[in-house]
Parts: C-alpha cells; structure tokens; sequence
C-alpha cells in the first residue's frame, strides 16, 4: 500500500494546488513537541559530509545504540526506516504462516503479501476498547509461524507491558516474533523496551523508528535489532550504505536525547485527556491511548473519509481516515496531538462540521 498511509500532506497539497506548508497534519504520528533542541544546527555543520559516502555499516551509530540499550553493535541494523524491515523479513524467513494482532498497520499484512503469504488476523473489540487479545494470539501460533505485533498499537494506541510479551515471546521458541516499538518512547522509558530484556530472545525482532519520537519522518531512518541466528539473517539482507550520512549523525545524536523523550510524554500526559474530552463532549467515541494519537468512532451516519476530505477542502486541516485498516469501519478516525493552540483548531473545526454535517 504505497498510498493510503497518513502524512501524505505532499501528494494532496499537489492536488489541491496549495503549497505543503499551508496544510496542518493532524494524520501523522509524529511527536507534537519540534525536533530536540540543536539537530538543526548539527546537520547544517554536516551538510558538507553528502560530498562523501557514509560509513557503510552505521558503525557509529551502531555504538551509540549498544551504549543506549546494552545489546552488542552487531545486534542493531540501522536502514533508512522500520519499513525496510517489515518488508524484507517475510521473504527472509519464508515463514509457514504470518500472524498479525490487529487492527493495526497495514504493511505487515503488505509485507506477507509480497512475500507470497497470506496473512491470519486475531483482532482486538470494539466493546473491549481494543485490548490486545494476547490469549487469542497465543492459541493460534505455532512453531514456524512469523508474529507481527505493534506495541503501542497503531491506531488503536493499546499498550501491552513488557512482561507479557516477553513470556509469550519465551513460551514459543519455534516462532519468530516481529515487535514494532516504533511508538513505544511516547509511553515509557527503556525499562518498558524489548530492547533491555535479558535474556534477549533469540527469535524476537524488534523495530525502533527515530521518524516518530523526534519528529523527523523525512530523514528515513530506523532500525531492526535481533541476537543469534536472526542477526544472522537480517545481515544476509542488509545493504551496504543503507542510511544517509545526515540521518547518521542525526542518528548518533538523537539516541542521546532521553530527556526530550521525557518531554514529550509529559506534554502527551497533560494534553491527551483535554483532548479526548472535547471530542468526546463532540459525540465522538474516544478509546482509551498510551499514546500520542487518538482512535475515535464518528456517530451514524458520518463517515470518516467524509470528514477527512471536509476539514482538509475547508479547513487546511488532515486527519487520518480508517476505513482502510482492516477490522475498523469507515467511521473510525485517527488523530495525532499537536502544540495546543493546533490541537484547539481542530477541535473547533470540528464542532462546525459534526453541527452541520451534509
């Protein structure tokens, strides 16, 4: 699914001849707080390193990585994004069956289909506010099997403890488990990361996105991490110069930014609730999130795709519509926190749409 995703503020600004600054993103999970304080300025000193290749292996960005989580520099695989990965790992394991906890993002399932295949859902309910059926999952999986699970969820922005996957990880040895933790620093600390369990798993992936945390979707840069035989396979498929020297040393100094991540879960902490309260107070059904997104059920009658396109014709404003991800209606919609004087523009465009909705 090339298109369909959200953030694709470039392609509909092209359509509707606008320039890509005059649209407000709200369908991007990116942070709502700017870029850490000093990236800029570190880039511009480096700009003049694109003159040159960048190391081939990420080496330096490899060794800030084990310094953050304590695993060793060959366990990290730096690429330019997370998706990369999802895309290669079906076709490297040629896995029997491809399980996937849903409703969640839509390329896991791509990436089985490209692979030649099919992926098995478990979903989690509407009337349970989307908790992850863990016990469903675990029924289903067998050795052989490949497990795609995005903790936080997205859309749904579920959270699951890190003690429960790591026993349902360690209870199915024969099965390899892909873990998407792309939005796990709006949450919690490392502590929470698959990344400090020990003993690490050796059929455990985990996925690490520098694009949502920082705000930097555009650098392309993210990771996969695995010990034992995985690491084995993740280097058969890894590719000489697979990330660019600037998302390189954003990389190297991005990792070190443990305080911003703080910052921004305590943003997320004080603004969430004001704003699932308003859309509530809107009619909208808001389900409970870890994260720094909100899933939201429209009344009868409204559909998502419908609002979507009202506030970006109307508005210049872009949420993220969710018929597309399977297991969710057309009156789903995914909206990702900004600063709060945004997070207010929307919710009064809002008011004016839902009162007058034909």
């Amino acid at each position: 699914m090339i298109r369909g995703h959200g953030g694709e503020v470039y392609h509909l600004a092209r359509e509707m001849g606008l320039p890509p600054g005059k649209i407000l993103d709200f369908s991007s999970n990116v942070s709502p707080l700017p870029p850490p304080e000093g990236l800029y300025e570190l880039l511009s000193r480096h700009l003049s390193e694109i003159e040159r290749l960048p190391e081939a292996d990420s080496f330096t960005l490899r060794r800030a990585l084990a310094r953050r989580f304590g695993l060793p520099e060959e366990a990290f695989f730096p690429s330019s994004g997370t998706t990369e990965w999802i895309f290669a790992l079906p076709e490297a394991l040629k896995p029997q069956r491809v399980l996937i906890l849903g409703p969640t993002y839509a390329d896991y399932e791509d990436a089985a289909g490209r692979a030649g295949i099919k992926a098995h859902y478990v979903f989690a309910r509407k009337e349970d506010n989307f908790r992850p059926p863990l016990e469903e999952l675990e029924d289903l999986i067998s050795s052989g099997d490949l497990v795609f699970l995005c903790n936080p969820n997205n859309p749904t922005g579920a959270f699951l403890k890190r003690e429960a996957l790591y026993g349902l990880i360690t209870r199915h040895p024969g099965a390899v488990f892909v873990v998407d933790e792309s939005y796990l620093p709006f949450v919690a600390e490392d502590t929470e990361s698959l990344l400090s369990a020990r003993p690490y798993p050796e059929n455990l992936v985990v996925l690490f996105s520098f694009s949502k945390i920082y705000r930097v979707p555009g650098l392309r840069l993210g990771l996969a991490a695995a010990e034992g035989p995985l690491s084995e396979v993740l280097r058969s498929r890894e590719l000489p110069w697979a990330v660019n020297r600037l998302a390189q040393v954003a990389g190297e100094f991005l990792v070190e930014q443990k305080e911003h991540e703080a910052r921004v879960r305590a943003f997320l902490n004080e603004e969430r609730p004001q704003v699932r309260r308003r859309l509530s107070a809107l009619g909208l059904s808001v389900f409970p999130s870890k994260t720094n997104f909100l899933l939201a059920e429209l009344p009868e009658g409204i559909s998502g795709k419908d609002l979507r396109d009202r506030l970006l014709t109307e508005a210049r404003l872009l949420i993220r519509a969710c018929g597309n991800f399977r297991g969710l209606s057309d009156r789903f919609v995914r909206i990702a926190l900004r600063s709060p004087e945004e997070n207010e523009r929307l919710l009064q465009a809002l008011e004016q749409a839902l009162k007058d909705p034909s």
